[in-house]
């Protein structure tokens, strides 16, 4: 009868262990990818990779007319000093407002961040919702300002 009982327990634990073993998930089907479950004002924190874009060549996609730059910055920080030219449209609320972006433009998202950590998760954030062609200005603010290029003031 312990023989029993022991032999019961053992394959219970054994049971109970192979339960809790993590699951891992089925891959898709052939030719279709997973895609992300989108939920509102959920972020997704994988995202964090995004293409950087230099100075020189978003500044010459600026004047043959195929960019524009996004301040993700607060609107107060934005009235204080801007890149000429750059909608004002904090990252809290990019995605909802990008319809206020023209289309078919390459966008040029631009922070105060000393790595792109603002403009670089605003990237992502654009990519992960479909926007091609986006990009995280490097350098920034900081560094636009610093090598003297057309800035402007005030609420755009």
């Amino acid at each position: 009868m312990k023989k029993t009982a022991l032999l019961a327990a053992l394959f219970a634990s054994t049971t109970l262990l192979a339960q809790m073993k993590p699951q891992t998930p089925a891959p898709a089907p052939a030719g279709k990818a997973r895609m992300p479950v989108n939920v509102a004002g959920a972020r997704n924190n994988a995202a964090s990779t995004f293409s950087r874009i230099s100075i020189d060549d978003a500044l010459k996609l600026q004047k043959s007319g195929q960019a524009v730059f996004v301040d993700v910055r607060s609107n107060e920080q934005f009235s204080l000093g801007h890149i000429k030219g750059a909608y004002s449209i904090p990252g809290s609320q990019l995605i909802k407002r990008f319809a206020e972006v023209p289309p078919r433009k390459t966008v040029i998202t631009y922070c105060a961040c000393s790595a792109e950590q603002s403009s670089g998760r605003a990237a992502a954030d654009l990519m992960a919702h479909g926007v091609k062609n986006v990009f995280a200005l490097k350098g920034g603010w900081s560094e636009w300002k610093d090598r003297g290029l057309p800035t402007a003031t005030g609420a755009k």
